[in-house]
């Protein structure tokens, strides 16, 4: 009922609702707006930081080298309208890490953190997009059911020199989002190829 799914008429049952509502969530034209959410609508439920060890993905698309290669966690649940949007799982070298405040997350999105409060310019930004599913945890954080439909986003940033500073795995629900893209014709010349338009 809650979902909008189902409706309930007392003394005669429960039925499938007719005219069926997506959740009113924001639709973004980009993944990458998602980095500027909070603020516009969304805020943060939940936020932890710890140092832990990297895994070997992280450890990978963060360059650590040595026996010690710690980093610190920032796990994030995101709400739009009192509900679980998106869970975010960021990780970045100690040096970085142990510079984040907690009360800065509830707030601020990382990314402003990073360029606005530690001065950490961040020069270019890489994304790779995936549909998954839901396992039991993230099902868990986001109010959802085991096996639903998630974007599943890996994003790695880096600064100056071409520097890997953060890497991210975040994972937003399928319902509440919408990729619009718009493709023009370079110089307006129909035998140009396509290009990306904002």
């Amino acid at each position: 009922v809650k979902l909008g799914l189902v409706t309930r008429r007392q003394g005669k049952g429960t039925y499938v609702a007719m005219n069926f509502e997506r959740p009113d969530f924001p639709k973004f034209t980009g993944l990458i707006d998602s980095l500027f959410m909070i603020g516009r609508g969304g805020v943060v439920k939940k936020a932890s930081v710890e140092e832990v060890l990297a895994p070997p993905k992280v450890r990978a698309a963060l360059q650590l080298t040595g026996s010690d290669a710690s980093t610190t966690r920032i796990q994030r649940v995101l709400l739009v309208h009192d509900r679980p949007y998106a869970y975010h799982e960021n990780f970045y070298p100690v040096s970085i890490g142990k510079k984040i405040q907690t009360p800065d997350l509830m707030k601020y999105p990382l990314l402003g953190i990073l360029e606005k409060k530690l001065h950490i310019p961040v020069i270019e930004i890489r994304q790779v997009i995936e549909a998954v599913v839901a396992d039991t945890e993230i099902a868990k954080r986001l109010e959802v059911s085991f096996g639903s439909p998630l974007f599943y986003v890996e994003r790695l940033l880096l600064g100056e020199k071409g520097t890997p500073i953060g890497f991210t795995q975040a994972y937003h629900r399928g319902d509440g989002y919408r990729l619009s893209v718009t493709l023009v014709r370079k110089d307006g010349n129909s035998a140009k190829s396509w290009r990306w338009s904002a």
